[in-house]
């Protein structure tokens, strides 16, 4: 009796958190590469729109992340051109997301950026880690954000999004919210962007020093901090035929 009450609660908490993944809307997923390629100098878009990025530079090596594998990058980043964040523009929304494992930091780190010639020194979008570890970020133009009061530490995983709707810029790290910072400002529509891993603004600006990059994805949409939580726990897996992702829960690894 005890074990069959036992599996109707594991079924029931399968079932809920089955249900609730299905409540994020994959069709607002603009890019995503999950690193898990294991080999080769390519990033492919598991997004399904065909973004797939080439890396280059000093170093990257492939290694267990947080889902499946994980890109290191060591002075190297991809990069990747085209219309890939225009409907930002009209949903006046954007999330940038990732997980991360720095193992050596002393200047600007750039984690993920967005360029375009339309913006101020070309930096649109860009979330960073700075000289004291601190989170660091653009949304939307070249007007440099920052939270003082939380640090990452090094040879550890963290999750680390950014979330804009051209009022607030909000941080969270590991799903938890940690600060925001005021922004007014209505995203720009980019039809013509670089998107990069590894670095802040160009290759030849504020590389990555060393650090794997896991789960990368850029959505048009202000994710809550639920759907921040729901992307953290689950590993997806798959794109249907309608261009939108079917998801499945994953084994989380330890950090």
């Amino acid at each position: 009796m005890k074990r069959c009450l036992l599996i109707l609660i594991i079924l029931v908490l399968f079932i809920a958190g089955t249900a609730s993944a299905a409540n994020l809307d994959f069709s607002r997923l603009l890019l995503y590469y999950p690193c898990d390629e294991g080999t080769g100098d390519m990033l492919i878009d598991a997004a399904g729109r065909g973004f797939d990025a080439t890396l280059s530079g000093d170093s990257f090596t492939w290694e267990a992340g947080v889902f499946g594998s994980a890109i290191r990058l060591q002075k190297a980043n991809s990069e990747v051109k085209g219309d890939i964040i225009g409907s930002t523009g009209e949903t006046g929304e954007i999330s940038i997301m990732c997980w991360v494992n720095m193992t050596a930091h002393t200047t600007y780190n750039g984690i993920v950026s967005i360029a375009s010639p339309e913006c101020e020194a070309s930096c649109c979008y860009r979330i960073m880690i700075n000289p004291a570890k601190n989170p660091f970020w653009n949304a939307g133009h070249h007007v440099d954000k920052s939270l003082a009061d939380f640090a990452f530490e090094l040879n550890k995983w963290y999750h680390y999004a950014l979330i804009a709707d051209g009022v607030t810029d909000k941080i969270y790290v590991d799903g938890v919210f940690i600060g925001e910072q005021a922004e007014d400002f209505a995203l720009p529509s980019l039809p013509e962007v670089t998107v990069y891993v590894g670095t802040g603004e160009t290759p030849s600006a504020w590389r990555i020093e060393n650090a794997a990059v896991d789960e990368v994805m850029v959505w048009d949409k202000a994710l809550t901090e639920e759907e921040i939580g729901m992307v953290m726990a689950e590993r997806l897996t798959a794109v249907d035929l309608n261009g939108k992702l079917a998801g499945t829960w994953g084994n989380l690894k330890v950090r």
